[in-house]
Formats: structure tokens, C-alpha cells, sequence
């Protein structure tokens, strides 16, 4: 792939304090606030980890569709991935 370097390298910072949120930072990107699932005594209502792992795996899912099927030139018009 022309202009691609490798290996490609991805940081986060997260920041926490006693209580409240986990804030995770990267260059170039809105900060993300985080707290536990309602199943880990957490309010249920911000992504946790465990939904943004969840999410990820979703995400993946159609942007690598989006790709093959743009190289394979397949007309499509809508994906819906539930994980």
C-alpha cells in the first residue's frame, strides 16, 4: 500500500480518579468518557469497555465489508452488524 507505514501504532491515554468517569485521550480525537456497565455497579448509561470491545468488533465487521465489497464492486446499499 502506497504511503502506509507499518507497523501502524495507535495511543491512548486514560485518565481516572476515585470516582466518576475514566477519560480516554488521543491525538486528534474528542475525548471519550467512560464508566463500568450497570452489571459491574456502574450507571449503564456511557459506553464501558466491555460495549466499546462489543462495538469494536461491529465496527471492524463493516468497515472491512465497506472495503472488500468497494475493491469487488459489489452495489450494495445498507449493512446492520448487531454483536
Amino acid at each position: 500500500m502506497a504511503g502506509v507505514s507499518f507497523p501502524h501504532r495507535y495511543q491512548v491515554n486514560a485518565n481516572a480518579e476515585r470516582d466518576g468517569d475514566v477519560v480516554l485521550l488521543a491525538d486528534g480525537l474528542p475525548a471519550l468518557r467512560l464508566e463500568p456497565p450497570g452489571t459491574f455497579g456502574g450507571p449503564g448509561d456511557r459506553w464501558s469497555p466491555e460495549t466499546l470491545l462489543v462495538g469494536a468488533v461491529a465496527d471492524c465487521f463493516a468497515l472491512t465489508f465497506r472495503a472488500i465489497a468497494g475493491l469487488a464492486r459489489l452495489r450494495w446499499e445498507s449493512l446492520e452488524c448487531d454483536a
